[in-house]
């Protein structure tokens, strides 16, 4: 009994995971009492698997993070690797908009999965550089930097459509602008 009671609760958590992507790719302003209702679970049992907010939107940062890196690894062996990353990172911050709000709330909680995605981006700048592909002077805190006006840019659009199309935009206006080959 045990066996399936585990894979009920694997089930729940997924189902729980699932619930919050979808929620999260609407708004940041998501109550874990509606993400209990589109999990079809019961509001203890997603208090159960996620102390609180924080702590769903935490999992939820980890798995993106974890398939940015992955991304990274498949491509860290192309020169133009870093702009594959790139567009990886910003077409997710487009599909969950509302994650990326909460996440940035979230202050220190949040330091060490920020502090691997300064890694990624480090590791594709730096190859990039070595390549000729971007400016010599182009930093991390540079595409940081980038990444936050890419956040204000999508906070201003509410349609999923809009926001992917503006996070486009924006990223190719930005690599027009860092790219030493046009």
């Amino acid at each position: 009994m045990a066996i399936s009671t585990r894979k009920d609760a694997q089930r729940n958590r997924e189902a729980i995971l699932a619930a919050a992507r979808s929620l999260f790719s609407e708004s940041g302003d998501v109550a874990m009492l509606d993400i209990a209702k589109r999990a079809g679970v019961g509001q203890a049992t997603v208090y159960r698997n996620f102390a609180d907010r924080d702590a769903l939107v935490a999992a939820l940062s980890e798995e993106w993070i974890e398939e940015l890196e992955r991304v990274a690894a498949d491509h860290a062996d192309e020169p133009d690797g870093f702009f594959v990353v790139m567009r990886s990172l910003v077409d997710t911050m487009a599909r969950f908009h509302g994650l990326v709000q909460c996440a940035h709330a979230g202050g220190e909680a949040f330091a060490p999965l920020q502090r691997r995605l300064e890694d990624v981006i480090a590791r594709g700048l730096k190859q990039a550089k070595a390549a000729g592909y971007v400016r010599p002077d182009l930093t991390v805190d540079d595409m940081l930097l980038l990444l936050s006006m890419i956040d204000g840019a999508l906070a201003r659009e509410h349609d999923p459509a809009a926001r992917a199309s503006t996070a486009t935009r924006v990223l190719s206006l930005a690599i027009e602008g860092f790219s030493t080959r046009r």
